[in-house]
């Protein structure tokens, strides 16, 4: 006890005490239903319940921070302790995290607005449409890769506008938050999704340098609420 101690106390530049490392920050994104904010000021969502439960049946501190994506993904991508959700986890992002899940089945979707004269046929149909994505995100990334012509914007909600605007021809979305999005704007009718384009599943992403008894208390207290149940009830609850 008496060696350890001492270490703690050494020096500012040594690393903090193990009672202070415990402690998790938590990065998300305004992004119904999985993570939204509450009139309350706390962050709410299927994802969030289920991050907020394997946390403290992990025994673990934490703390969530809402914040635009691009900031929530640097966050966690740089700093050991740091965790982001809820996370496409995409084969170019595979070694920069461990990943704790899935919380959740993510289908990217083309959305459009219900008014245009006629639905497009297939993807590769719209190759030189103006699609709304925003920055740091998996979906328009991938479609910048593919030669998509993506406008990028700091969230959802301004690309929901220009689309309406007649700025945009479609707006890339996954379909449940998508459809959560619209029905928040009272655009339920006046956009609709259109074209499917790819699948992921969600999870909480953790940098990798995050102290080894963390992530594995993590990644057993998920099997454990796979198992009993909890996750499938969460998902019950978002889905009524």
């Amino acid at each position: 006890m008496y060696r350890p101690l001492m270490l703690c106390l050494a020096a500012l530049s040594l690393p903090p005490c193990l009672a202070d490392s415990l402690q998790l920050k938590l990065f998300t994104e305004d992004l119904p239903p999985y993570n939204f904010p509450l009139p309350d000021g706390r962050v709410g969502g299927s994802s969030t319940e289920k991050v907020e439960i394997l946390l403290t049946r992990s025994n673990l501190t934490y703390k969530i921070e809402l914040t635009p994506w691009a900031r929530a993904f640097e966050s966690a991508r740089s700093q050991p302790g740091h965790c982001v959700y809820s996370t496409a986890r995409t084969p170019e992002r595979e070694a920069s995290f461990v990943w704790i899940g899935p919380l959740a089945h993510n289908d990217w979707m083309l959305f459009g607005r219900t008014d245009k004269p006629q639905a497009p046929r297939s993807l590769e149909s719209i190759i030189g449409a103006r699609i709304g994505g925003y920055y740091g995100s998996a979906s328009a990334l991938y479609m910048i890769k593919q030669g998509y012509n993506v406008v990028m914007s700091a969230n959802h909600d301004i690309s929901i506008k220009n689309l309406m605007a007649g700025r945009l021809d479609y707006w890339l979305a996954s379909g449940d938050s998508g459809n959560a999005l619209i029905a928040r704007q009272h655009l339920t009718g006046k956009i609709k999704p259109m074209i499917p384009v790819r699948s992921f599943e969600l999870y909480l992403a953790c940098h990798p340098g995050t102290d080894a008894a963390v992530l594995h208390k993590l990644q057993q207290g998920f099997q454990s609420l796979q198992s009993d149940g909890t996750l499938a009830a969460i998902n019950r609850k978002y889905s009524d």
